[in-house]
């Protein structure tokens, strides 16, 4: 199980999925501030309007990443493929992949100068970045910890409704008449605890109000602002929006944007919570009063994860006294009107933004440069389409083909050189059968005669014709003679890897090639070809028979 999943992570399209968060992201960032727009046309509606227009944004940023589950349906092709950001342009040298790790001897008449032969130093330029996974990593483990520390307030705030106990019966009838008075159908609990300093709500779906320990002592005028207050934190579920909204900044904690929505919904959230209480009968300058009071006795303690705001925090005190102390705000807690029409218009501007494509693809690209074979195409039948494509397929045989002959041709040429080491271990296998390779290498480095010249490639073209005749047993002790002669290879590794696949010994060849991409994990063919042995084991693909 541990070697699967191994084998799955080594192929993760690392750039990819950084695209998708990239492209989340900025739409994320776009949305809010859609959202931001709309509160500054409707600033003349409620609070009530303007705070669930926040909360609609935020409900569309938790299930924008679904919409990326799809194909977009269009593609605004804004930015280039992040696999071309910070590609470098400087040459170096460094060790060519060969395809399929086979080596492939030219027609030149040099036979040392073979494209892809493993161990030939050829500039290369280097494209692959290396930040993708790290960045993605970043981006999971900072919204991890926001989600423990969601948890934690979770645990902490039970841990508080286990403390509490039920407070005096000068509670409950007050609490009976403003649930009537603010239209609130549900049964609200509420209960005292000396852990807090103020009063606050606790809970998701069964919210608890929670008053402090003294409260006994408060006037009837402070107990009903307060009541008043928490109970239209209930009514708007607030609770439950609390919780999406940490949600969504868990997920989007590094966009600023994000952040400053989730202010302005609680900002939003406070004031119409403060036109509940206005709306209840009280008198705007006794309520400042008791805002100023309350924030008196708490200070500048900072507000728990676990709860909502206290009465006098969640905005600016200062802005909050302004709007309960004038008399022209709209406090209107319906408007439903203004606010179905401000989703559905803002709905409607972010359905084309959440089902369109911003990245630039390689077929796109492909299609800017080739545009004339394009429209060449499209003037071609049917038919003819369909004779190209046979044609193509052809060539594909043909050139599989034609590898074959060129390591064919390569020995030839090999064949003409009496000192290969490699000429005399083929030799001596043919002859003598498997177990007889390995003690010829032995044999030449112990005699100390320089006669005999060893190399890389020449051994492994060797094995590959062993390989194409069916010989298993003998490409695989040549391969090994690779490995030992040249540990510092990766091609020599995913060569014998090969060669254990087709011998149907799949774990060893799963090592093997792990070693390759170790030693080079720019090796495409190693990669590929984990995922591979993962499939045939899956399918129970049998042994190949070996001569």
């Amino acid at each position: 199980m541990n070697t699967l999943l191994s084998d799955l992570l080594a192929v993760i399209p690392w750039s990819r999925t950084l695209e998708l968060v990239v492209d989340i992201a900025l739409k994320a960032g776009i949305i809010c501030a859609l959202a931001g727009m709309m509160t500054v046309l409707l600033r003349r509606s409620s609070a009530y309007v303007r705070s669930m227009v926040w909360v609609f944004a935020l409900a569309v940023l938790l299930v924008l990443p679904l919409s990326h589950t799809v194909a977009p349906i269009w593609r605004l092709p804004v930015l280039p493929s992040i696999e071309t950001w910070w590609e470098s342009s400087s040459i170096g040298t460094g060790v060519e992949v060969p395809e399929k790790g086979l080596p492939e001897p030219s027609d030149a008449d040099d036979a040392n100068e073979r494209k892809g032969a493993a161990g030939t130093l050829k500039p290369i330029v280097t494209t692959k970045a290396r930040w993708h996974p790290w960045a993605l990593i970043a981006w999971a483990a900072g919204a991890l910890l926001f989600l423990l520390w969601l948890a934690v307030g979770r645990l902490v705030g039970r841990r508080i409704l286990e403390r509490s106990k039920p407070p005096g019966n000068h509670w409950f009838s007050l609490l009976d008449d403003l649930s009537i008075d603010l239209g609130l159908k549900k049964r609200v609990r509420l209960l005292e605890s000396d852990c807090v300093k103020a009063a606050v709500t606790i809970g998701t779906l069964n919210p608890v109000i929670v008053v402090p320990s003294g409260s006994a002592a408060w006037s009837a005028e402070r107990r009903r602002f307060i009541l008043s207050h928490e109970l239209a934190h209930v009514k708007r579920y607030d609770g439950l929006i609390e919780i999406v909204a940490l949600i969504v900044t868990s997920i989007y904690w590094f966009n600023p944007m994000v952040w400053l929505a989730v202010r302005r919904l609680r900002v939003e959230r406070e004031r119409d919570c403060d036109d509940a209480v206005l709306n209840t009968g009280a008198r705007p300058s006794d309520y400042a009063m008791l805002l100023m009071d309350i924030a008196t006795d708490l200070g500048s303690s900072p507000r728990p994860v676990w709860q909502l705001s206290t009465i006098s925090q969640g905005s600016n005190l200062k802005d909050r006294i302004m709007c309960i102390l004038d008399s022209n705000v709209n406090r209107n807690r319906g408007g439903r009107r203004s606010l179905i029409v401000s989703c559905i218009l803002l709905g409607l501007l972010i359905l084309p933004l959440s089902t369109s494509g911003i990245w630039e693809t390689k077929a796109q690209d492909k299609k800017e440069k080739t545009k004339k074979e394009k429209l060449e195409e499209k003037k071609l039948s049917e038919e003819e389409c369909k004779k190209k494509q046979m044609e193509l397929e052809k060539k594909k045989a043909a050139k599989k083909i034609s590898k074959e002959e060129k390591i064919k041709l390569g020995w030839e040429k090999i064949k003409q050189n009496e000192n290969s080491a490699a000429l005399l271990v083929g030799m001596t296998l043919k002859k003598e059968g498997p177990g007889t390779g390995l003690k010829m290498v032995d044999k030449i480095k112990q005699s100390g005669n320089d006669e005999y010249y060893f190399k890389e490639e020449e051994f492994n073209m060797l094995g590959y014709l062993f390989l194409m005749d069916d010989k298993v047993k003998e490409a695989v002790e040549v391969f090994k003679i690779n490995t030992k002669l040249y540990p510092d290879s990766w091609n020599v590794y995913d060569s014998l890897g090969e060669a254990y696949m087709v011998a149907g010994k799949f774990e060893k060849s799963r090592k093997l090639y792990k070693k390759s991409l170790t030693l080079n994990p720019d090796n495409e063919n190693g990669k590929k070809m984990l995922v591979k042995l993962a499939e045939l084991e899956k399918s129970g693909t049998p042994v190949v028979k070996k001569k």
